[in-house]
């Protein structure tokens, strides 16, 4: 980045410090050169009568006179004036080396503010162990991640006001699913978003084998203990929307409103016997080898910005791309990458099917 240094002149008028108009030294270096104000005039492409009320109203306000005019012998400095002149001239040329490297240093500064800035990513994700496999991805391509678990609504919302790079965002799919797609889908846009799958998995309850809750309606009564999501996330609308299908309500549930942000954060109270029982991913339940009733499938997406840097966005793709799913040959085309028009029919149908 190229960077200009320059010197600017100021003077005390009536206590107040008011800089000298660069225009001024200019029309004065060329009454200097052609010995004549209209001739200055006409170099600087400006009228006589505004060349003429420029020396006017910085002879005032310098207290002394600039200019000096002899019949027949056209227009000079006067002492004064020419004095200025040299000073600003005599200034510049003791300074010049010193401004030149400093602008030199600036440029410099700059241009690796500006490459920083690139390499910066920020993610802002719903829970999901593939999610930080593409921080980890990020991170070799020579980025600074920085990763935020927020929920998918709260990923998408930060993603939306310009607080995110990338966001990542699980929808659930069948009928249950509708709801809870149309309110995050429509936070996307076709004409901005770049869509890529990430993850397919199912959620479900977890529970340790020697209680082995099968269904919702296990959780009620007040004898289990039960910990949620929070707020916000996919897996908490989900559930949400499963309580209402099965006419539960959350009051009925012990612990319906202690959260925590992961589904590795639900098991490991469950495994540690803080809780009976949690609604969760069946990776985080068969990590810590807890018992999985399988409720819902879902599919986590990461959305990028078209307008974000282009190496960041086949960044992105390439991993996604690399992804391994079990029924890979079953996959639909558009499915690895879809459109948010793909989404929204897919969503609003509850599976995939051809376009």
């Amino acid at each position: 980045m190229q960077i200009e240094l320059g010197l600017r002149w100021q003077t005390r008028v009536d206590g107040s410090r008011v800089e000298i108009d660069e225009s001024l030294f200019a029309l004065l270096r060329a009454i200097a050169a052609g010995g004549n104000l209209n001739f200055a005039a006409k170099e600087l492409d400006v009228s006589y009568r505004h060349a003429w009320g420029l020396v006017r109203t910085w002879e005032e306000r310098l207290g002394s006179p600039l200019l000096v005019s002899r019949q027949g012998r056209g227009t000079h400095l006067t002492t004064f004036g020419a004095g200025l002149l040299a000073a600003r001239a005599q200034a510049e040329q003791a300074l010049a080396q010193q401004l030149a490297a400093t602008a030199l240093r600036a440029g410099a500064s700059m241009e690796a503010a500006i490459a920083s800035d690139c390499r910066r990513v920020h993610i802002a994700s719903s829970h999901d162990d593939r999610v930080s496999a593409l921080r980890e991805h990020l991170v070799a391509e020579n980025r600074e991640v920085t990763l935020e678990i927020v929920g998918s609504e709260g990923a998408l919302r930060h993603y939306r006001r310009g607080d995110a790079d990338i966001a990542g965002f699980h929808l659930p799919m069948g009928a249950l699913g509708r709801s809870v797609a149309a309110k995050l889908i429509g936070m996307l846009d076709d004409r901005h978003d770049a869509v890529y799958l990430l993850d397919k998995r199912a959620l479900g309850l977890m529970s340790r084998s020697d209680d082995g809750y099968d269904e919702l309606a296990d959780l009620t009564g007040g004898d289990v203990r039960f910990v949620n999501r929070q707020p916000g996330s996919a897996t908490r609308l989900t559930f949400d929307g499963l309580l209402g299908e099965h006419g539960i309500a959350p009051g009925d549930i012990r612990g319906y409103r202690d959260e925590e942000y992961t589904h590795t954060a639900v098991a490991a109270l469950v495994v540690s016997r803080d809780v009976d029982a949690a609604f969760g991913a069946e990776d985080a339940a068969r990590h810590f080898g807890l018992c999985f009733v399988p409720m819902v499938e879902e599919r986590f997406y990461i959305v990028v910005n078209r307008a974000c840097d282009s190496s960041v966005r086949q960044a992105a793709a390439d991993f996604c791309a690399a992804l391994e799913f079990d029924d890979a040959a079953k996959m639909k085309a558009d499915e690895r990458t879809p459109t948010v028009a793909v989404l929204k029919r897919v969503h609003r149908a509850g599976f995939w099917k051809s376009a």
